[in-house]
Formats: structure tokens, C-alpha cells, sequence
């Protein structure tokens, strides 16, 4: 299938689920990222503030800020690059075009700095832990030469044995893949 194709069918099946199996599967997702090794050793960590469709990041920030880590969440640059931002509860943030909210002041992080970006998308394969985002090429840019781990949060409904989608030699592959419905995690 096409990757526009596949947004699109992706975008519908997400809008169709139901307030009480996305609190039950953000709660599972929850759980397996706070007991994760890899959530454990990270101080600063990447991630969005998440739309309506997709994994619930706010109970992920309050935790990260709750066990005294750094928060960061990206912006949008010029030519499809973006940045993250230390992120405070007090922090003005504005929509963008894509109606994302992002930082308005700060300075970015070094991707040095950064232990751990929980990168976001619409799919995801777990043979060969590919990943189909939105459609900006932001992250697969963001991520070509980024040393830190790359994990991703998947409910039921955006995760596939298999990529059923094209995956492009700048798809970047991800390090690790929580699913709602597993019982561990899968790491590559």
C-alpha cells in the first residue's frame, strides 16, 4: 500500500477507537515504559505533546518531571529540520500548521544531550522495527545521525508484523517497540 494510503487508513482507524481501550491501552504502554531499562537510564528525553489519536505523552512528561528529568519536545525549522527545547510546565507553547504545539523561547539541545526520543508516527512493523510517520520527513532527518535510543510507544491499532507500507532507505529504524497487548517489550 501506498504511504498516503496508509495515513489515511491509519488516521481513520485511530479516530474510530474508543475512550475506554485508549485509556486501558495508554495505561499498559505506561507500564511498560516506566519498568523499561531504557526509560530508567535516560535523564533527558525527546518527545511530543501528543494529539487526540495518538499515545497520551502528558502522563510521560509529569513522570519524567516527577523523577527529576529533563523533558524536551521539538520545532519545526526551516527546510523539514526541527530541534527540541527544554520543556517546563510554565513554558508558553504556540500551534504550529500542523496544529502541534511547540516551544516559543529556549535554546535547543545538542542530539548529544539527548538519551532517549520516544518518536512518534502512525505505524509500526515489528520485524524490522520500521515506522511510518505523518508524512514531513522530520524525524527520519532528525534521526539520520542521532547516537541516542530510539524507541517508540504503539497501540494495537499501529502496530504490524510487517511494514505494509514502502520502507525508504532514509526511514530511519527504530531501537525499540512497546505495544500495548504485549506482555514485554521487544527490543531489536
Amino acid at each position: 500500500m501506498e504511504k498516503k494510503a496508509f495515513r489515511k487508513q491509519q488516521l481513520g482507524r485511530l479516530s474510530q477507537m474508543t475512550p475506554a481501550d485508549r485509556q486501558r491501552q495508554n495505561q499498559a504502554l505506561q507500564t511498560q515504559l516506566f519498568a523499561s531499562p531504557t526509560w530508567q537510564t535516560a535523564q533527558v528525553i525527546a518527545m511530543t505533546i501528543s494529539s487526540d489519536i495518538e499515545v497520551a505523552t502528558r502522563p510521560l512528561i509529569e513522570q519524567a518531571w516527577a523523577e527529576g528529568k529533563m523533558v524536551v519536545i521539538p520545532k519545526t525549522l526551516p527546510h523539514r529540520q526541527m530541534a527540541f527545547y527544554p520543556y517546563q510546565a510554565t513554558d508558553r507553547l504556540e500551534r504550529t500548521t500542523f496544529g502541534i504545539p511547540e516551544p516559543v523561547t529556549g535554546e535547543p539541545v545538542a542530539k548529544q544531550q539527548i538519551d532517549l526520543i520516544l518518536v512518534p508516527g502512525l505505524g509500526y512493523s515489528h520485524d524490522r522495527h520500521a515506522r511510518i510517520g505523518f508524512g514531513g520527513g522530520y524525524y527520519d532527518r532528525y534521526l539520520a545521525d542521532y547516537p541516542g535510543k530510539k524507541l517508540t510507544l504503539a497501540y494495537d491499532e499501529m502496530a504490524f508484523e510487517h511494514a505494509e507500507w514502502p520502507v525508504d532507505q532514509y526511514d530511519v529504524l527504530l531501537d525499540e517497540l512497546l505495544v500495548a497487548g504485549d506482555e514485554q517489550h521487544d527490543e531489536n
